[in-house]
């Protein structure tokens, strides 16, 4: 079993990133997003909860800031608010050389009861599951023999908490191809999501042939050797390649019944309007072998977000089935390597807490993102408006990065909302509200500031919502180069990066065709994370 672990030279990387960008306040940089310190980053991978940390692994490039040498960074975290920057995990075979195997997406899982029989000493292995993406035809260690961009699953163990890993070369890609019927798809075979499944005693991966829209389902005792049990799929939106899945269960309604959610990334194909990648889930059951979803859930696609920055989202691993936490790369494949930020490029969107509750008779997934909330008490303004006038109204509250509830009824209005992001003449803002008309929350960044770089990202993003007893509720997350919208309960979600100028700090409510009755407005600026506690 050969050793891949470089740790100087990873740890010497860690340390040029953390130098690279001391204080967080470059332009655009996120304040309470987690970015890396610089370089390229994209799919979280391998999250997980284990000793009482939050490990986020994703993909990253170590050697720029647009996609390449794939491999694992990491990052650790105590809250899920304040990260901390770790030495790469998994760094591309043969980088910055001649790279033979690239490390793609994939998870991670605290192997408790040493079934891999990696654990030494009493030491729990944490088990990181990933698509191998072999760059060139070679015959690896194990015997096995691959083509040039062929993918396989492989595996990878820490025995020191996820700092330092080794490969499982005597075995590696523990899954080599898929099964017979699918040979012709060895170049697009990936994104293994693995967990325990406690009732069948079994490690379960799911793994996607992403052009055939099919999920493939594997079984194990061990992690080591694996058994193709089932698949799942093409259902609801086939319109690009199908990435990044997850399975997991949650309570409905907060019962006891559970339900299973299937959530899949696309590329491109995500939500109507959006320029490419999203993210879709798919309500049903899972016996330990096979998914089947409920006939209500394939009527029509869910999307986790409506909006064109939200893709390749999974769950941590190690938390309880009540605390299940989504996290994606806030970003998209369209333009994802011309967005206007140095020495970094991409953010993650905010953790979001899950739930499963029975809303227009369909059981829906409802998010609450996760912020630090005990420091935004003091500072938190209410307001409220008996009828607001058409036009714009302004607001005292400014500030680049904002945490703000609105509540509102119709009255001649018909559109209602809050301008962020906004220079002093408007020139510059971006409009977060809800069309009466249509039923549909909205952001609107088509003056959000430079969006030249990519001819489909000035565009107005919509998601279907239904007033609560006649009242719009949203919730609008700003940060410096980012907006989260969270509508209703959190039912639907629209999330868009913007570019905006530095002077852009003002915050309007407007009202459109008339007055808008009954508003309410709590907001709080939050704090940068970065160097604070």
């Amino acid at each position: 079993m050969a050793s891949y672990v470089r740790r100087a030279l990873v740890l010497c990387l860690s340390i040029v990133q953390v130098v690279s960008a001391q204080d967080y306040t470059e332009p655009y940089r996120p304040q309470y997003h987690f970015t890396p310190a610089s370089n390229w980053m994209n799919d979280p991978n391998g999250l997980i909860y284990h000793n009482e940390i939050y490990h986020f692994f994703y993909q990253y490039n170590p050697g720029g800031s647009k996609w390449g040498a794939m491999s694992w960074g990491h990052a650790t975290s105590t809250d899920l608010i304040h990260w901390e920057h770790q030495p790469v995990a998994l760094q591309a075979r043969g980088f910055p050389g001649n790279i033979t195997e690239m490390y793609y997406s994939g998870s991670a899982v605290a192997d408790v009861n040493n079934t891999s029989g990696f654990g030494t000493d009493g030491q729990i292995p944490i088990i990181a599951i990933y698509t191998s993406h072999y760059t060139v035809e070679q015959t690896l260690p194990s015997g096995k023999s691959v083509q040039p961009s062929q993918q396989g699953q492989s595996i990878a163990y820490s025995l020191d908490e996820g700092i330092t890993w080794t490969t499982y070369d005597v075995g590696n890609p523990v899954i080599h191809e898929p099964p017979a019927e699918y040979a012709d798809q060895i170049l697009e075979f990936r994104d293994p999501a693995v967990f325990w499944h406690a009732p069948s005693s079994k490690w379960v991966a799911v793994v996607s042939l992403t052009k055939l829209h099919k999920l493939l389902i594997y079984t194990s005792d061990n992690l080591k050797e694996w058994e193709h049990v089932s698949e799942f799929g093409p259902v609801n939106a086939v319109g690009g390649m199908w990435e990044c899945p997850s399975l997991f269960p949650l309570p409905l309604d907060g019962d006891e019944e559970e339900k299973w959610i299937a959530q899949i990334g696309l590329n491109p194909g995500g939500p109507p309007g959006t320029p490419g990648s999203g993210t879709q889930y798919v309500v049903g059951q899972f016996d330990g072998t096979t998914f089947t979803a409920d006939p209500e859930s394939v009527e029509q696609t869910n999307w986790v977000d409506y909006g064109p920055d939200f893709y390749a989202a999974i769950t941590f691993g190690g938390m309880p089935v009540t605390d299940r936490v989504n996290l994606a790369w806030m970003n998209n494949w369209k333009y994802g390597e011309m967005i206007p930020t140095e020495p970094w490029r991409s953010a993650a969107s905010i953790p979001r807490r899950l739930s499963l509750s029975t809303i227009n008779d369909r059981a829906t997934l409802v998010q609450e993102p996760i912020l630090q909330e005990g420091k935004c008490w003091n500072k938190r303004r209410n307001k409220h408006w008996d009828s607001v006038p058409a036009g714009t109204t302004a607001l005292n509250s400014t500030g680049k990065a904002l945490d703000a509830t609105l509540t509102f009824s119709k009255s001649e209005s018909t559109e209602f909302g809050i301008i962020v992001q906004a220079t002093s003449d408007l020139s510059e803002q971006t409009r977060v509200g809800y069309n009466f008309t249509t039923g549909q929350l909205f952001i609107d960044r088509t003056k959000s500031g430079d969006v030249g770089f990519d001819d489909s990202f000035a565009a107005v993003y919509y998601a279907p919502l239904t007033p609560k007893d006649g009242v719009v509720t949203m919730r609008v997350l700003v940060d410096w180069s980012s907006v989260e919208v969270f509508g209703g309960a959190g039912e639907v979600a629209l999330t868009a990066q913007i570019f905006p100028s530095d002077d852009a700090v003002y915050t309007h409510l407007f009202s459109t065709d008339g007055s808008t009755s009954g508003v309410k407005l709590s907001v709080c600026p939050v704090e940068s994370v970065w160097g604070t506690k």
